[in-house]
């Protein structure tokens, strides 16, 4: 009888034990590429001061997409810099690449967490080990988002709120 009794509690044990793993390890299964299409294209815009605005026009690529970003000071618009991502469903983030007319250029590594919130790392040439920093974009609704930026400790360095205007 004392072997029926523990041979039930192991199996109760792991029943409950592998039940609980599963759980934790389910994971909502968002479509990145869709979600980027939604959130993303288009033109977005920011106010830097009263006489500058920052223009982010994005266009999707296939599966990539690609956002020129330009500056209009006074009316004048110039070129500021390239920014270009890609969903790698090997790894389920984005991989992101900026580049300025200096050429100097950055990496970064990226992933909705949920519909309303776009996370992420700055790293050394696509080395998800090597952090420089982080980011967030919450996004408020259609038409409006908040990118919050953070050193490689967590520590919030930016706030940049962000306007669609097309």
């Amino acid at each position: 009888m004392k072997n029926f009794y523990l041979s039930t509690a192991i199996a109760v044990f792991l029943v409950l034990f592998f039940s609980r793993i599963q759980g934790q390890n389910v994971s909502t299964n968002l479509d990145q590429v869709k979600l980027a299409q939604v959130s993303f294209v288009g033109t977005w815009q920011r106010n830097i001061s009263k006489d500058t605005i920052e223009v982010s026009e994005c266009s999707q690529y296939g599966n990539a997409f690609i956002q020129n970003v330009y500056l209009v000071i006074n009316g004048k618009k110039s070129f500021s810099y390239i920014l270009t991502y890609g969903y790698s469903s090997k790894e389920g983030k984005f991989k992101g690449y900026f580049l300025y007319p200096s050429g100097y250029y950055g990496t970064w590594l990226a992933s909705f967490t949920s519909e309303k919130k776009w996370s992420g790392d700055f790293v050394r040439n696509f080395n998800p080990e090597a952090i420089t920093g982080k980011f967030e974009t919450v996004l408020e609704n259609p038409t409006s988002m908040t990118m919050i930026f953070f050193n490689s400790s967590g520590v919030k360095t930016r706030e940049f709120k962000y306007s669609k205007v097309k």
